[in-house]
């Protein structure tokens, strides 16, 4: 354990409670004047701390930012977040993942950032990523699966996601196939997956998840007025949410599906996500690149994570992933 994060440790143990100097170089094996510049650092990334001449320090308040310190202190895995790299300001939290993978980074190690600069959704789109508001992060998954599972595993991070945030925050979202999480019809959180491999065969699984939790409407630009929404602007908190406990409870709640994948597949999250779905039974048009749609009504959700739709000539159509929009008007048959 670094020094710093040792003489953490001791103020988080004692919190409310001063601890002398002396005590604080005993337990960490440096001088009272080095013990000086550490509690210097810790001010710096955000922590209150204290200091009185005949009682030593106490920890008042800890950092807002995702520390790797921070972020482990309670977390409930074995895997997922034990190995973290955390920055200020990334250009993508994804990109940099996949660096890492390539590396040989292992399973579970998390990727997250404060901001990001060209945060990335779906079909290249920009993601704003509003700095120290929100949550902005990626996983480096190595499953032991082929590719056609992907969209089991996009459905798995979904469904996690939209139970963790009702674990915390009591607030019920819904699900938009394959990958957004939806409150009142508008966008709190994105996920992207990437991956490299074989056909029969993952090497790694990149999935980045991007959260809204403290932006306010102003936080946002002003075409997305109208289709984002954060967890604060839904809440009834006065003050900001815990953005630390909603990670450490979706990196918990991840971790437990995504370890029973390969038994008992995605059963239980399915019956969750058709339950809180927000594309079933609605008519939808599925983007499949330039120039490629496929429109049909959304009527069930299959346990390899894939869509079902009904064709305007009655024709069951299978959709394992695609960018999906909502059609007002009927559908038209194309024959």
């Amino acid at each position: 354990m670094k020094v710093m994060e040792q003489i953490l440790k001791i103020l988080k143990e004692k919190r409310g409670q001063y601890v002398s100097g002396e005590m604080l170089a005993q337990s960490s094996g440096i001088t009272r004047a080095a013990i000086w510049k550490q509690l210097g650092r810790l001010r710096e990334l955000g922590y209150v701390i204290e200091s009185s001449p005949r009682k030593g320090y106490r920890l008042v308040k800890s950092t807002l930012t995702l520390l790797p310190l921070e972020i482990q202190d309670g977390l409930d895995t074995n895997c997922f977040g034990r190995a973290i790299y955390q920055q200020a300001e990334v250009d993508s939290t994804n990109k940099m993942a996949k660096l890492l993978a390539a590396k040989g980074a292992v399973e579970g190690t998390l990727v997250i950032a404060e901001t990001q600069t060209n945060g990335r959704g779906r079909m290249g789109r920009n993601w704003t990523s509003t700095a120290g508001q929100g949550l902005w992060f990626s996983l480096i998954l190595r499953p032991k699966i082929n590719m056609a599972a992907l969209a089991g595993i996009t459905l798995l991070a979904a469904v996690s996601v939209a139970k963790a945030i009702h674990q915390v925050t009591g607030i019920q979202t819904q699900i938009k196939w394959p990958n957004d999480i939806l409150y009142d019809g508008r966008k709190l959180v994105g996920i992207l997956a990437e991956l490299h491999g074989e056909p029969d065969l993952v090497n790694y699984l990149v999935l980045g998840i991007g959260i809204n939790v403290n932006q306010t409407v102003d936080d946002f630009p002003p075409e997305l007025t109208g289709t984002a929404i954060s967890l604060k602007m839904i809440s009834e908190e006065d003050g900001p949410l815990s953005r630390r406990l909603i990670l450490q409870a979706i990196l918990k709640e991840f971790e437990v599906a995504y370890d029973r994948l390969t038994t008992f597949g995605i059963t239980e999250q399915l019956a969750y996500a058709k339950l809180h779905s927000a594309t079933l039974g609605k008519m939808v048009r599925i983007s499949q690149g330039v120039g490629r749609f496929v429109d049909g009504q959304a009527i069930a959700l299959e346990s390899d994570g894939s869509l079902l739709l009904k064709g305007a000539d009655a024709e069951i159509i299978r959709i394992y992933s695609g960018d999906l929009i909502e059609k007002a008007s009927p559908i038209i048959s194309q024959g």
